[in-house]
């Protein structure tokens, strides 16, 4: 697996920042974060693996994540400011 441009990853982790509750999920769909679905789920993949959602499901049906954990906010702040 290739690891995911820095942009594909903001892209996931902001859109999952806006989930408010710890019980949420979002379903993730390529086309409305503007990336490519290969790109999406390389960067889904690769955040899940580094422990930046409290939940998350993979099936037949896509992705959806929970709320970002605490790991998960600092790569967001990390990837965004420098």
């Amino acid at each position: 697996m290739h690891n995911p441009s820095r942009a594909d990853c903001i892209a996931i982790l902001s859109a999952v920042s806006r989930v408010g509750e710890a019980d949420s999920l979002l379903a993730l769909d390529h086309t409305h974060l503007g990336l490519a679905r290969n790109a999406m789920v390389n960067a889904a993949v690769f955040l899940t693996e580094r422990g930046c959602f409290n939940r998350y499901t993979f099936g037949t049906a896509g992705f959806a994540m929970g709320a970002l954990s605490l790991q998960g906010r600092m790569h967001l702040d990390q990837l965004s400011n420098g």
